[in-house]
């Protein structure tokens, strides 16, 4: 059977996240007091959107024939698109799991969306929520996965995500503000404009969505790509230790992140089945 539920409940962004970080496959309708639409998904990346202000967008690119040139004009409509979503605060939201990719969205052959590559969910969300600064909205960025010590660490505290939480390090008394781009008990990944060295070490406090609570853990800087484009800036960060209440806090974060990433999968997987 479909996952569904209200908005009131459960907001877009957690259903949204939930569905990337398990690779879902499938349609995410949504019929809100404010708007509707609806997001197409493989893997977890996002293939295309739809709202009523951006159809005639979504049109255009399925006509382009420059996958080059459809990719951009279908990241700026799905940007749009999801912005105007979000604003959906009431109503209801659908999301069907399919084992083949869909093949169409409002009459529209989406054969060229997927030639052209369908986009990271995480970092469409980390642009929102730069965009959207002021909103109080909290966005993530989808994990990245590190090399050699990083990667061990990663396997002893599985990392949750895309998750959307903002973040401040505090190293030899400077500033690094930035966002978690996952989760763990273990570390996260840290992205940024200016980062520390590798081997410092410092605090990171953040706040946990869901209103779990604030967090503060003592780090390490474990690895590092402090070069390039902001998509790959990050800095790989060992949680030394969590200070007080943070272990408590984080850990009811993970498993209401557990829960609903089960609600999801047997749900979407139970559709299938049919």
């Amino acid at each position: 059977m479909p996952y569904t539920g209200r908005l009131e409940e459960r907001p877009l962004l957690d259903v949204i996240q939930i569905i990337a970080y398990s690779q879902q496959t499938g349609i995410l309708s949504v019929e809100g007091a404010e708007s509707r639409g609806a997001i197409v998904f493989e893997n977890g990346s996002v293939v295309c959107a739809v709202s009523p202000s951006t159809l005639r967008l979504l049109v255009r690119a399925a006509k382009q024939t420059d996958d080059n040139v459809r990719l951009s004009m279908c990241r700026i409509q799905i940007l749009t698109a999801l912005r105007e979503l979000f604003d959906a605060t009431r109503g209801d939201y659908r999301f069907e799991g399919k084992d083949s990719p869909v093949p169409e969205l409002e009459g529209l052959s989406l054969e060229g969306f997927y030639r052209a590559g369908a986009f990271d969910t995480g970092d469409l969300l980390l642009m929102l929520e730069k965009a959207m600064a002021n909103a109080q909205v909290r966005f993530a960025s989808t994990p990245t996965s590190p090399p050699g010590e990083e990667a061990a660490e990663q396997r002893r505290h599985p990392r949750y995500g895309p998750v959307a939480i903002r973040g401040t390090l505090s190293v030899s008394q400077k500033l690094f503000p930035g966002h978690l781009m996952n989760v763990s008990l273990g570390g996260t990944f840290f992205r940024a404009e200016a980062l520390p060295e590798l081997d410092q070490e410092g605090v990171l406090d953040f706040e946990l969505p869901w209103k779990l609570g604030p967090c503060a853990a003592r780090f390490r800087v474990v690895w590092l790509n402090a070069a390039g484009p902001d998509t790959f800036r990050g800095a790989g960060l060992r949680f030394d230790s969590l200070v007080g209440e943070s272990r408590r806090n984080l850990d009811a974060y993970i498993r209401q992140f557990e829960k609903l990433v089960g609600q999801v999968g047997v749900e979407a997987n139970e559709e299938k089945e049919l």
